[in-house]
Parts: C-alpha cells; sequence; structure tokens
C-alpha cells in the first residue's frame, strides 16, 4: 500500500477538476479541458469525488465518513505537535 501515489492522485484530480469533474481519456490518464482540445483526445467527464473516494476505499480509507476525516485530521495535528516538541 502506497499512500504517497494515492495521495498525489488525488491532489492532482483536485488540482484539475473544474466544478467537480474532471475529463479522463480512454486511458484514464486526468486532461484539462485545454489538453483535450488542443490534442483533440476523446475524453469522459468523471466525478472527481467519486475517483478520489475510490482510491482511498480500494487502499482502505473510508474518507466520504466524516468522522474518519476529522479523527484523520486530528492524528496528523498530534503527530505534528509531538514532533515539533521531540525536536525542542
Amino acid at each position: 500500500m502506497n499512500w504517497n501515489t494515492v495521495i498525489d492522485k488525488a491532489l492532482e484530480v483536485l488540482r484539475n477538476s473544474d466544478r467537480g469533474y474532471v475529463l479522463m481519456d480512454m486511458y484514464n490518464n486526468i486532461l484539462t479541458p485545454e489538453e483535450a482540445a488542443f490534442n483533440k483526445v476523446p475524453v469522459t467527464p468523471y466525478n472527481a469525488l467519486k475517483f478520489i473516494q475510490t482510491q482511498f476505499s480500494a487502499q482502505g480509507l473510508d474518507i466520504s465518513d466524516k468522522n474518519v476525516r476529522i479523527k484523520l485530521i486530528a492524528l496528523l495535528e498530534e503527530f505534528d505537535r509531538l514532533q515539533r516538541e521531540r525536536i525542542k
């Protein structure tokens, strides 16, 4: 399980999304509308949130659950706090 790859892909999806949708070619590459038009590539609109949820669910983390997201944020903040205290 490589969380770094999943997170990078989710960030790419969010950067390229337009009102919650991304454009994907037949190889599941995410394209901007400009790239698709310039390269004359046929694309399919895809729900960005659904794509991200699917990617994280495949890795065993249900980010559609608000409680899971809140706990994950709390965990990361606590981890950062402990890291800062350890350095001192």
